[in-house]
């Protein structure tokens, strides 16, 4: 069973645009999502909490994973602090994901941040030879981390 993580609210960083482009999320295909977005942001902020599922346990629209651990349980330590949700309400589907992570806010709750839009091969690697590759697993891991602290840096100078 998952557990339940309180949150003061949602909000869209401002690297959302910027990382989302990188991995093909132009500004028109956010766009074509943005209802499904919206729902998810409502649904949060409406019960101001959000369902964290670990490894092995069956997903449910909404809630989301710690991106860390991978699915045979080792970790993968760029991704500690990020979490992942899938986008669309359909079991077949797993893509678009959303990028997650929480910022405390002083005297209440994390806001629950929405940092980025992805493929699922773009951030855990393609199914086959690629994702047991140790080397083409960390330079997938490595990409996303840069991309998360270079716009984060830019936007402050």
């Amino acid at each position: 069973m998952g557990r339940r993580e309180k949150i003061a609210c949602v909000e869209i960083s401002t690297l959302f645009h910027a990382i989302s482009r990188e991995y093909g999320f132009t500004s028109d295909v956010v766009l074509s999502y943005f209802q499904d977005i919206d729902d998810l942001i409502q649904r949060w902020e409406n019960h101001k909490c959000v369902w964290v599922y670990s490894q092995g346990e069956k997903h449910q629209h909404g809630w989301i994973k710690e991106s860390h651990i991978k699915g045979n349980g080792a970790v993968a330590p760029l991704y500690i602090g990020l979490h992942h949700t899938r986008l669309l309400d359909d079991e077949t589907e797993t893509d678009p994901l959303l990028i997650l992570t929480f910022e405390k806010r002083e005297n209440s709750a994390p806001a629950l941040i929405v940092l980025a839009m992805i493929d699922h091969a773009d951030m855990f690697g393609e199914t086959g030879k690629k994702k047991h590759n140790d080397y083409q697993m960390r330079l997938i891991h490595q990409r996303l981390d840069d991309l998360l602290r270079d716009t984060l840096r830019s936007k402050h100078t």
